[in-house]
């Protein structure tokens, strides 16, 4: 999912909007013809900034699905946003880095949510446009990311790490018979943060051994807000910005401790260009931007995932019928605490089937991204350019490409865009209305171009593992009523994927007549690559 892309961003532009204001509150910027149509705004100049500080990313959704443009510009005080909708401008946008850089975004944000200052912006900015060609921190770690998350023995030992952690929370889960009552979201919050941060930094993983670092990184994610706004977070957004001095001392400590030799490839190319461009002791810090990216999103869509799921009986019916293909049953005898012999029956799920013979698994996970993905990929115009030579984009401004929007045009989607369609993935039914195959631009929940997520790989392979072993495991149901699809935080500014607005309280069981049966992934085989689309 795309980490370098997020609601962070959004709230970034309003400040930069503001900190302009004083010098152009008496002129907005002039407008060209050749630019996108303007969408006007009901107060003069402040219009749209209101709209951006009130909704949030969420102001994008709105404007775009009252003004179905394939482009429109917002005028503001000073400054100007184009807002794409089209995936065929986006494409375009996104094949245009040079011009059309999200690098600004990198240099403004830093220092607000890594909490360092000019020594280590010094060192991240350093050849960020590449002038100097193809290296700096920026682009060296991220070129080694991308090859430790690729399809690959990287991608494997991360995958059977973070399922293996994992099985420990399952396998507590309802060993009564009357089944337990759990905070759905919290859980999966619990067992993601320390599953994943498990993958990333291996067996001597800090949130794994001071359980109090969880509640850390999740109280600094709820008040990143007023972090990036900057003003006196000390003060305004306080509990935040202490847990984020506990958890990246605690980072420290794990890599100054030498963490990273049992840790993942990804973690060792982190820790490795740290060290050699002088960042090593900011490393701690700037692990923040791994960590938003392993957790903020992957927590939220494991929660509706499910609730999806279990709120649908034929689609839990038919999931666990097609799981069941690549699910193995063996009987061994184990020896009883009383020196008595009984047989146990285990049942394996393995990994590197569920991407070949679960496509309705795969659809399903793809269908959630679609319809709970509220992110909007953003770059800064550096220099005048014609996109698409249609439309003339002026140095200085910003572009915006929400995902919502694209995601429910019944041009691409069909009629039912705005509907869960649990089988719209799967590769006889991906095509549009008229028959065309689907633009690859037009599914936005990774990103896209320059900042495609290089964790996509790992996301798509640990979810849909968790989902698998989850719907075969247990039935699940509220404690108080019927389903019913919650409402999503829109006051969130990190995750593409936003949380519910409020947790579900669900009664967990073991599935009838398995309450005895052992359950375990089996990783023969390479994880591979699960194919998803992406921008």
């Amino acid at each position: 999912m795309e980490t370098q892309s997020i609601g962070t961003v959004t709230l970034s532009i309003a400040i930069i909007l503001i900190a302009v204001a004083t010098a152009n509150y008496l002129l907005g910027p002039t407008y060209d013809p050749k630019e996108p149509p303007v969408i006007h705004q009901r107060v003069p100049h402040l219009g749209h900034i209101i709209g951006l500080i009130q909704y949030g990313m969420r102001y994008f959704e709105i404007l775009s699905t009252r003004h179905p443009l394939p482009v429109f510009t917002l005028q503001t005080l000073g400054r100007k946003i184009y807002v794409v909708n089209s995936p065929d401008l986006i494409s375009a946008v996104q094949k245009n880095a040079k011009n059309l850089s999200f690098n600004p975004f990198v240099s403004f944000v830093s220092p607000r949510v890594f909490g360092v200052g000019e020594e280590a912006m010094a060192i991240i900015n350093e050849n960020i446009d590449g002038e100097e060609g193809n290296w700096g921190l920026l682009a060296d770690t991220s070129r080694g990311m991308h090859a430790a998350l690729a399809p690959s023995e990287s991608l494997d030992w991360m995958t059977r790490t973070m399922l293996t952690k994992m099985m420990e929370y399952v396998d507590a889960l309802a060993t009564s018979k009357g089944g337990e009552e759990i905070s759905l979201y919290k859980w999966i919050r619990t067992a993601l943060t320390v599953s994943s941060t498990e993958a990333a930094y291996g067996p001597k993983n800090p949130f794994n051994h001071q359980s109090a670092l969880e509640d850390a990184f999740w109280d600094f994610e709820s008040d990143m807000t007023m972090i990036i706004l900057g003003i006196a977070p000390s003060i305004t957004a306080r509990k935040g910005y202490q847990a984020r001095i506990k958890f990246t001392k605690a980072l420290d400590k794990y890599f100054n401790d030498n963490g990273p030799d049992t840790g993942s490839d990804l973690i060792k190319a982190r820790w490795k260009y740290n060290r050699e461009y002088g960042a090593a002791k900011y490393a701690g810090c700037f692990e923040i931007g791994d960590l938003l990216g392993v957790l903020v999103n992957a927590v939220p869509t494991f929660f509706w995932i499910l609730v999806h799921v279990y709120s649908r009986p034929s689609l839990l019916a038919d999931l666990r019928n097609e799981i069941a293909v690549v699910t193995e049953e063996v009987t061994a005898e184990i020896t009883t605490s009383t020196d008595m012999k009984k047989k146990k029956t285990i049942r394996k799920i393995t990994i590197s089937k569920l991407k070949d013979q679960c496509p309705l698994l795969l659809s399903t996970y793809q269908e959630t991204l679609r319809l709970q993905t509220h992110n909007s990929s953003s770059r800064w115009v550096t220099k005048d350019t014609m996109l698409a030579d249609q439309y003339l984009l002026k140095a200085g401004n910003v572009i915006q490409m929400p995902g919502y929007p694209v995601h429910i045009m019944s041009s691409i989607y069909g009629s039912d865009a705005g509907t869960f369609k649990p089988h719209r993935f799967i590769k006889t039914e991906r095509k549009n209305e008229k028959g065309a195959k689907q633009h690859p631009a037009s599914f936005r929940s990774f990103g896209g171009g320059a900042t495609l997520c290089p964790g996509r790989h790992f996301a798509t392979a640990e979810l849909c593992a968790a989902t698998a072993m989850f719907v075969m495991q247990f039935d699940v149901e509220p404690v108080k009523g019927p389903w019913k699809i919650p409402d999503w935080a829109h006051g969130k500014v990190t995750s593409a994927v936003p949380p519910p607005a409020k947790d579900v309280k669900v009664r967990v069981r073991r599935r009838q007549g398995m309450e005895d049966v052992e359950w375990k992934f089996g990783f023969e085989g390479s994880v591979g690559k699960f194919e998803v689309l992406s921008g």
